[in-house]
């Protein structure tokens, strides 16, 4: 037993040393950690240091960055904004002097001299246009859409102007959370697309139909239903649908829920081809949503007992991948073979093929193929094929080629619903005459009293009316216009010139006899709207002395001048926007980063204390320990 073990009262020298030693290590690593905070200005290197500290840090130091982040965008996304403005202001000064223009060369106080040099000035306008649509700003092209690397608007030697962007919106945020379009496409700018061609053409539910795309793309997201059967003795299944993505997975789910069982249920599309059916083998069926679920009800089967379930609408939205047989309700389209589509499409005409095309990708695939200057997709509304023209300035048009495609598939731009208001550009029909004058095969002639008429099928009904079938109007077979046709004798079917039949494309002769078809003209070509339509139709109503092409101008240039004012002001309504958000953002970073300071920036006045405080510590203990550690035995006696 040694002396240091039994001396009471006191500390034993050797665990008194370890103490001391301890003390000093300790008091040498607070010096070291207040000497890193000094050169470093941080209250902590690692993580480990301060665990609470350092996470909470992290998440403020995230904030901050997307704050300055999205601060920095806001100043390069002004910059866009701000020189489409200027661009467009541009525009306006064009369309300005367009308007005027038309009032210099309108009547018979311009010579010809003169209208052709107003003509070579508004081809100087377009092209000063032309530059605007073209600005580029921080290397991105303004009015491209999202094809913001691809010149935007290109010009042929014929003087028509293409669009190849599109109207996609280039999202940026304005805020942590808020997000903003940083540009305007070149068809909302500029009008570079003609209004799409299209119609509800009526998508039927099929088993491949996704459940994302019911309701018009808005979707369902499944969960549990619960199924009762009852054929006497009641069979109650809780079925989950999590996961399904296809009204075929509904299928299989619901049927291998019953599959063991003495009565089963077999699922497939309802009569309508808009909903889903349940029929169960025998009895009754019951469909209900557990607690916190609607799927029967979104998936339109929720019932109480009925010998057969019979789903509401679906609405399934058209996709590229619906089958062209599930068109129109399931009806699908006639058939393809040697027919198709006729697009005219300025001076290039395309015959589209359709046979052999199984989904409407197919269909929109072979029209992109065969014109590449049409925009094509799927309308907006979810329910029925687009199509534009790129082009500007050039009649564009949907035919048929010999069968019925482009009206099946709601394409066709001259239909029975087409209202005769907006035949001719919009200018419709003439007031006088409202009578047809037609000198049928036998030599007889009829006045056909079209007043009143509001679409093209009252047009053709009245017709029919004066001898049915035997003068018979129709569409044409191929292409578009109004055809006649008259079995009362071998001799020429005519229609008399007048400003009536000539709107109606329909003036003309016809010598083919009993067999022969007197087909009329397309009358309602579609074009782009825009200010580079606008602009061509100036340069030729100039050229030809059109003044009746210049009237109508005047409104179409003031239109023209109102949409670009609105573009305009939508545009300054981002930029305000962009800055009220962004001074407030600034203001918000200012105290994200103090909040920062506190957590991570050492007070280095209380550090130069601490550090002189752990000093005088250190020295004492140092002090302490020399004279400890002499001591002896002696000292305990």
């Amino acid at each position: 037993m040694t002396i240091s073990t039994i001396l009471p009262g006191r500390l034993p020298i050797s665990l008194l040393g370890r103490r001391l030693q301890e003390a000093v290590e300790n008091n040498r690593a607070s010096l070291s950690n207040l000497q890193e905070q000094l050169s470093s200005g941080r209250k902590f290197l690692l993580p480990s240091d301060l665990p609470v500290q350092a996470l909470q840090a992290l998440t403020i130091q995230t904030l901050s960055q997307r704050q300055d982040s999205v601060s920095g965008n806001a100043v390069i996304n002004d910059g866009y904004l701000g020189s489409a403005e200027q661009s467009l202001s541009t525009v306006s000064d064009a369309l300005n002097r367009a308007r005027s223009i038309v009032q210099e060369g309108i009547g018979d106080s311009a010579t010809d001299s003169q209208r052709e040099a107003l003509a070579a000035e508004v081809a100087t306008i377009t092209q000063s246009v032309l530059n605007a649509a073209n600005l580029r700003y921080n290397g991105r092209y303004l009015f491209a859409g999202t094809e913001s690397l691809t010149t935007p608007f290109t010009m042929s030697t014929n003087g028509v102007v293409r669009y190849g962007g599109d109207q996609g919106q280039i999202q940026t945020f304005a805020d942590i959370s808020l997000l903003l379009s940083s540009n305007v496409d070149g068809a909302s700018a500029f009008g570079a697309l003609s209004q799409p061609i299209s119609k509800d053409i009526n998508p039927a539910l099929t088993l491949s139909t996704s459940l994302g795309d019911l309701y018009d793309g808005a979707g369902v997201v499944p969960g549990r239903i619960t199924i009762t059967v009852d054929n006497g003795t009641p069979i109650t299944k809780t079925v989950d649908l999590t996961g399904s993505r296809s009204i075929a997975d509904v299928k299989t789910r619901i049927e291998d829920a019953f599959a063991l069982e003495a009565e089963t249920v077999s699922v497939g599309i309802n009569a309508a081809g808009d909903g889903i059916q349940l029929t169960p083998s025998n009895g009754t069926i019951t469909v209900a949503d557990p607690p916190g679920s609607r799927s029967a009800q979104l998936l339109g089967i929720a019932s109480t007992p009925v010998a057969q379930i019979n789903g509401g609408n679906l609405e399934p939205a058209l996709t590229e991948s619906t089958p062209v047989a599930a068109l129109n309700g399931g009806a699908g389209i006639a058939a393809t073979l040697g027919t198709g589509l006729r697009i005219v499409n300025g001076t290039r005409t395309s015959i589209v093929d359709l046979n052999g095309a199984t989904t409407v990708g197919d269909v929109l695939n072979r029209i992109r193929l065969a014109d590449p200057d049409l925009a094509v997709g799927i309308s907006a509304d979810g329910r029925g094929i687009a199509i534009s023209t790129r082009l500007s300035g050039v009649n564009f048009s949907i035919g048929e080629n010999g069968g019925t495609d482009a009206t099946d598939l709601g394409v066709r731009t001259l239909t029975g619903t087409t209202r005769v208001a907006d035949l001719n550009y919009g200018v419709g029909l003439t007031t006088e005459p409202t009578s047809l004058s037609i000198t049928r095969r036998d030599g007889s002639s009829v006045s056909v009293d079209l007043a009143g008429a509001v679409t093209v099928q009252d047009v053709l009904d009245r017709v029919n009316a004066v001898d049915p079938g035997h003068l018979v109007a129709s569409l044409v077979a191929t292409g578009n216009g109004i055809s006649l046709t008259d079995d009362s004798g071998a001799g020429a079917l005519t229609v008399a010139s007048s400003n009536l039949s000539k709107q109606l494309g329909m003036d003309g002769t016809d010598d083919g006899g009993a067999a022969g078809v007197l087909n009329g003209r397309d009358v309602n070509p579609r074009q782009a709207d825009g200010i580079f339509t606008v602009l061509s139709q100036l340069e030729t109503a100039l050229r030809t002395n059109d003044n009746a092409t210049l009237s109508r101008l005047v409104g179409r240039i003031d239109l023209e001048a109102s949409r670009v004012a609105e573009i305009r002001g939508e545009i300054g309504t981002r930029q305000n926007l962009l800055s009220t958000t962004n001074t407030s953002l600034k203001d918000a970073a200012i105290n994200t980063k103090a909040t920062l300071s506190l957590l991570i920036d050492a007070d280095l006045a209380d550090v130069v204390t601490q550090l002189t405080q752990k000093q005088q510590i250190l020295q004492a203990t140092y002090q302490v320990a020399s004279q400890t550690l002499k001591m002896t035995i002696l000292n305990y006696i």
